[in-house]
């Protein structure tokens, strides 16, 4: 039984079924027609199906039609265009070119530089603001009745007027050349059309030239200032972590924007790019199994799925090319930042939201009772239980952390002359001085940071001050390594990520940082004040200090309002204690500095 076209069946009912043709698919908002037919008869549904099929064949002959009378008007609009563009460059080369104050070989490099820029952009359909004003003009010229699509219309202009600007500069750098066997119009676009002067620069002409030839500086490319700005940050001695972090950020945009254009022609669509490859781009890319061995670009394809960067994490690498692009401003490569206002995708935290966490109890007895504490299977499997007790890095870092407040960095830095005794009271001595050997030359965060932190009674009880007499002069934890980005942080970061995971205590919020955050809740808990504090901590202001953990207990506001002398105390042990080694019983968080 032959089949009528465009006739289907589904639960016993018939639809008419066609499909429009793609170049109408802007138009009718839709790729297929579907209409049920309200029969269950075939011969009905058949007589149906001719109708309506017959009356879809007229309305695209006619969108067709229709279609093609716009795109005849929009073309005029773009030859007349065209036209007005050839006139003032013809006068250009015939009238101003040959006078002596007009530097013709800076015209031409000017063109050549705004000809590859326009052709790159008719290549990605990436218009410039001019083109899009011009268009949306351009089209809203056109009566409503001949506009079948506003959307074609417009991308039809866009392009249109693109390859205007693009034909109008190649024949003008011909002409500017002398090489007059080059003048044909080579787009068919533009075909037959031909300059109609008359011994005058048009008024109509003037403004148009305005926007046809606008003074383009002669800068040098983003990847040559890129390059220059790495050098003058290295050679103020910025931290090769800091250097890394402005790599990452230009790696990202390379991959959305033509390093090798002039810094002239960066613009807010270059930002927007950047801004949003950013937001879309996972967490850890170049390290994930699915995004590591990818191109940025590959990488937001091929991590739909993953997490993105965090608020602070996509703000830090927009930042760094931000800075990148002020530097450029302030050596007046560029007159402006472009999109100095642009907002990240990604929302910002609401205020008081907490980035870190203290540890609680229970995740402080999981890490003293790691196998660094209780026995280890060797130096390098120090997460794996054994039976070797060694006191070294690894040992000293969370214990000083938890009771001296200090940063990893800090404490993998100290040297054994920074442990030193005054009034008394021995003390860590965190500071930096230029005299030291090269390779005991310190990274301090901060101004505030240069201070000296008491030792706590448990550090000394555990043997610490053995510890630092064993050691020669130089570095306390020679067996913490550099990172490859320049710090000591990195290497330690990555190991307690690992311990963290493997026992059990790391959560998102709560990391090796945390421990500065129990210090601070303990200092809170104590009643020390806010400038003996700060000043523990390393800490400049109070917006800053009051970031740290979680506040005041409500146990402690209970206690005085009510001036109840009782307090809640728990215990972190360290050590084993089946084994000879010392075995201690800490009550925490409360503080106590001086001799201890």
């Amino acid at each position: 039984m032959a089949t009528t076209p465009r006739l289907v069946t589904r639960e016993r009912t018939f639809y008419f079924r066609a499909s429009i043709p793609q170049d109408l698919w802007d138009v009718a908002g839709r790729k297929e027609v579907k209409i049920s037919l309200r029969t269950a008869e075939r011969s009905l549904a058949q007589l149906r199906c001719r109708v309506f099929s017959n009356h879809v064949d007229l309305v695209v002959k006619e969108t067709r039609r229709m279609a093609q009378g716009q795109d005849s008007t929009i073309d005029q609009a773009i030859r007349e265009y065209f036209r007005d563009a050839l006139d003032w460059g013809q006068e250009f080369a015939e009238i101003f070119a040959p006078e002596a104050e007009v530097d013709v070989d800076d015209c031409i490099s000017t063109l050549e530089t705004r000809l590859s820029e326009h052709r790159r952009r008719l290549a990605i359909k990436n218009f410039p603001s001019d083109v899009q004003a011009d268009a949306e003009a351009l089209v809203g010229a056109i009566p409503p009745d001949q506009l079948t699509s506003r959307y074609q219309a417009l991308q039809r202009a866009h392009a249109g007027l693109m390859r205007a600007k693009i034909e109008a500069d190649r024949l003008l750098i011909t002409k500017l050349n002398g090489d007059y066997s080059q003048t044909g119009i080579a787009d068919p676009l533009f075909a037959g059309v031909e300059p109609q002067l008359d011994g005058t620069i048009p008024a109509q002409v003037v403004a148009h030239a305005q926007a046809a030839m606008p003074k383009v500086p002669r800068t040098p490319p983003l990847d040559q200032l890129a390059k220059s700005y790495e050098e003058v940050l290295t050679a103020q001695g910025i931290k090769a972590k800091t250097i890394g972090d402005l790599r990452l950020s230009f790696d990202l945009a390379r991959a959305v924007i033509d390093f090798d254009k002039p810094a002239s022609l960066l613009d807010i669509t270059d930002m927007k790019k950047l801004r949003d490859i950013i937001g879309h781009i996972p967490a850890h890319y170049q390290k994930k199994p699915e995004t590591r061995d990818l191109d940025p670009n590959a990488a937001v394809e091929a991590g739909k799925h993953l997490p993105k960067m965090g608020y602070e994490t996509q703000k830090k690498r927009f930042d760094f090319f931000k800075r990148f692009v002020a530097w450029m401003v302030a050596e007046e490569y560029i007159a402006k930042v472009p999109g100095a206002d642009i907002k990240l995708l990604v929302k910002k935290p609401p205020k008081g939201k907490p980035k870190r966490l203290p540890y609680d109890a229970d995740q402080l007895q999981k890490i003293f009772k790691t196998p660094i504490y209780t026995g280890r299977r060797s130096v390098t499997h120090s997460g794996v239980p054994g039976d070797l007790r060694l006191k070294d890095g690894r040992y000293w870092v969370p214990v000083i952390a938890l009771y001296a407040g200090m940063r990893s960095s800090e404490i993998i830095q100290l040297l054994k002359s920074d442990i030193r005794t005054e009034d008394g009271i021995t003390y860590f001595d965190i500071s930096k001085w230029e005299d030291e050997p090269e390779e005991e030359i310190k990274n301090i965060k901060t101004g505030s940071s240069y201070r000296k932190v008491p030792i706590h009674s448990v550090i000394l009880d555990l043997g610490f001050l053995d510890y630092v007499a064993g050691r020669g002069s130089g570095r306390l934890f020679p067996d913490l390594k550099l990172g490859s980005d320049g710090t000591y942080s990195q290497p330690w970061s990555k190991f307690w990520y690992n311990l963290g995971n493997k026992w059990g205590f790391r959560t998102p919020l709560q990391v090796f940082h945390s421990f500065r955050h129990n210090f601070v809740d303990a200092l809170h808990d104590a009643n020390v004040t806010d400038a003996i504090s700060m000043q523990l901590c390393g800490h400049a202001d109070d917006a800053a200090h009051w970031g740290y953990g979680k506040g005041h207990p409500c146990r402690g506001c209970k206690r005085r309002s009510k001036r109840s002398p009782t307090r809640q105390q728990y215990q972190v042990q360290i050590g084993d204690p089946a084994s000879a080694e010392p075995f201690i019983v800490i009550e925490f968080p409360p503080l106590r500095f001086g001799i201890g």
